[in-house]
């Protein structure tokens, strides 16, 4: 009856009444998905003003020194420049110094400070009440410890870096695949962390490097993870290592980047999956575009801390003998490459 009752009902109408019908949970559920990205964000970047946690102060130290180093770097950089970046890097690594000691990004800077302070010297251009700030913070470790670290900016030739980048990249990428069928043989952690590795010259927005990777290789963990991903039948099961990538909030500083970690952390599972691909491993890689709730379960099945995005999942294990793989076509380039004009011809009236 109830069949009847819609075999009468003209097809436009049907249309009508499921677009009403439909709209409003569709506007309810972007808008609870919306204010659990936005509520992430505001709660764990230092967005809203100055930094209270230890990743978020770091970040902001990492930023301010990578500025200073991409200044250095220009043909001519002005003498004395950067006073204000350089006034709030000291004041965070004093801070940072006083709450939790020096590290690895700490040392880095201060390689970098010492860096601009030979520069402006060179240039007859040195700050007293800068130096002795600096001075101040050196003298607070080792000239050991700062050598085994960089920072700064370093001299190379163009022959090395076309000597080293010789490499015809199209067989490469044209051999990569999404691949679906795995040996069953582990993947060893040295390999995994080789890769990752090569991942890590992947650029971040001033060098915050904000991804992660949480690497899952017991089977009950597998099982726990891959199951919190819909997109897998038929050969989840298979996959040796699963891995998650992420990219931390807390890394951020501005409205501006509300969405910065979407970008840092596609770019580190791209240089990722190629690095996996070089050392002769297969991938695939599992979308994570979910809803809130798929995202709080994964988050909790897989000790993922709060304050990160989760970008994606990857697939990845030995290659068996044989597989077979989605050829998966490719648009011409024509719909792809553009060269828009920016300036055009007023138009006669």
């Amino acid at each position: 009856m109830i069949q009847q009752i819609r075999n009468l009902i003209p097809k436009p109408v049907k249309r009508f009444l499921r677009y009403w019908v439909t709209y409003p949970f569709f506007r309810l559920s972007l808008w609870r998905n919306v204010r659990y990205d936005q509520k992430r964000f505001r709660t764990w970047s230092s967005a809203d003003g100055r930094p209270d946690q230890k990743i978020q102060l770091r970040s902001w130290i990492n930023a301010d020194y990578h500025k200073i180093e991409k200044a250095l770097a220009l043909r001519k950089p002005r003498p004395g420049f950067g006073t204000a970046v350089v006034l709030r890097l000291l004041e965070n690594l004093e801070l940072f110094q006083q709450q939790y000691g020096y590290d690895e990004i700490c040392l880095i800077a201060l390689n970098t400070l010492n860096n601009y302070l030979a520069f402006n010297e060179a240039q007859d251009h040195s700050d007293p009440r800068l130096s002795k700030r600096i001075e101040a913070l050196l003298a607070a470790t080792t000239a050991e410890a700062l050598k085994s670290t960089g920072g700064g900016t370093i001299e190379i030739q163009r022959e090395t870096i076309h000597q080293k980048s010789k490499l015809d990249l199209r067989e490469f990428f044209a051999s990569r695949h999404s691949i679906r069928q795995f040996a069953p043989d582990s993947v060893s952690r040295e390999l995994l962390e080789q890769a990752v590795r090569m991942a890590q010259k992947t650029p971040t927005v001033c060098n915050r490097q904000s991804p992660k990777v949480y690497a899952y290789d017991e089977p009950s963990d597998r099982k726990r993870v891959i199951g919190c991903q819909r997109g897998n039948g038929g050969f989840g099961h298979e996959i040796p290592l699963i891995l998650v990538v992420t990219s931390d909030v807390q890394t951020f500083f501005a409205v501006g980047e509300r969405n910065q970690c979407w970008i840092d952390g596609g770019l580190f599972a791209m240089s990722l999956v190629y690095a996996l691909h070089s050392l002769g491993l297969g991938a695939i890689c599992l979308n994570w575009s979910v809803e809130k709730h798929f995202d709080q379960e994964l988050h909790e099945v897989a000790d993922i801390p709060a304050s990160e995005a989760v970008i994606m999942m990857i697939g990845v294990g030995h290659l068996p003998d044989k597989l077979t793989v989605a050829q998966s076509c490719r648009k011409p380039l024509e719909e792809v490459l553009h060269y828009p004009k920016t300036s055009r011809e007023p138009q006669l009236p």
